[in-house]
């Protein structure tokens, strides 16, 4: 009899992408699309989502939600399995940041980025977590940071709260296995949207993305594309990891 990673090899994949409207999440929402997926773009921006949905075809599906809200999120992962018909992987790629020093960090800024990036992924990951065990498997892929284990000045809720991605997926595939496995990978800086964003807020962006380039020790930005194929390895292909915390940093963390 055919084991349940046998199926998710094999079968044409059902994905719920969180983060879907842009960025890292567009890419992976394309890249499993690409590969025979059914997708599930979830995000808070219906027209981006549609562009996005527009753009890989009818195997696309778009839910609008905000993952910090976890009825919502109960909703949406819901409204996806009922338009895919189940559910075999979930990607938590939504996420929030911005700079802001210690004596400006209010406690909204403090709870808007642990609320998204750390409350959000907890609330998609457990919703998908349940359906996934009821049928018999499936596999989670979060995303953290490669400043889940390093310490940025102005970043203090960001780090905080990628680091917590990175224990609450452990505890969770500790806690799922054998059946759901768990993992999360860790970007160094993505060239997306919200990156270019965050540069160009500073009075000379081009020397900004100069001193960001030179903090990776293989001198560039990854393409979103990169660190999708990264998520796909750990969802699909990467059979024997749950639990595993990917550097996919271009050498950051190893400095």
């Amino acid at each position: 009899m055919m084991d349940r990673e046998q199926q998710l090899r094999t079968e044409p994949l059902r994905v719920l992408i969180t983060g879907a409207s842009s960025g890292l999440g567009e890419a992976t929402a394309k890249l499993f699309a690409k590969r025979g997926a059914t997708v599930s773009l979830l995000g808070r921006r219906p027209a981006e989502l549609q562009r996005v949905a527009g753009e890989i075809g009818t195997c696309a599906h778009i839910v609008v939600a905000d993952v910090s809200d976890a009825l919502e999120v109960r909703n949406a992962v819901q409204s996806a399995v009922h338009a895919m018909g189940g559910l075999d992987v979930a990607v938590n790629a939504a996420g929030v940041a911005g700079n802001i020093a210690l004596e400006d960090l209010t406690e909204d800024h403090w709870h808007e980025v642990l609320q998204t990036n750390l409350s959000g992924t907890f609330y998609v990951a457990r919703e998908a977590a349940l359906h996934m065990r009821r049928s018999g498997g499936g596999s989670i892929v979060n995303v953290a940071s490669d400043l889940a284990a390093m310490g940025v000045p102005g970043l203090i809720h960001y780090c905080a709260a990628k680091a917590g991605v990175v224990g609450l997926t452990r505890a969770m595939a500790m806690e799922l296995a054998p059946h759901v496995r768990v993992n999360v990978v860790c970007p160094g800086p993505i060239d997306t949207a919200m990156q270019r964003a965050e540069l160009a807020a500073v009075p000379d962006p081009v020397e900004a993305r100069t001193l960001k380039e030179r903090t990776v020790p293989l001198n560039r930005l990854a393409d979103p594309d990169e660190v999708a194929a990264a998520i796909y390895f750990l969802a699909v292909d990467g059979t024997f990891a749950t639990g595993t915390s990917m550097a996919f940093d271009g050498g950051t963390s190893a400095a």
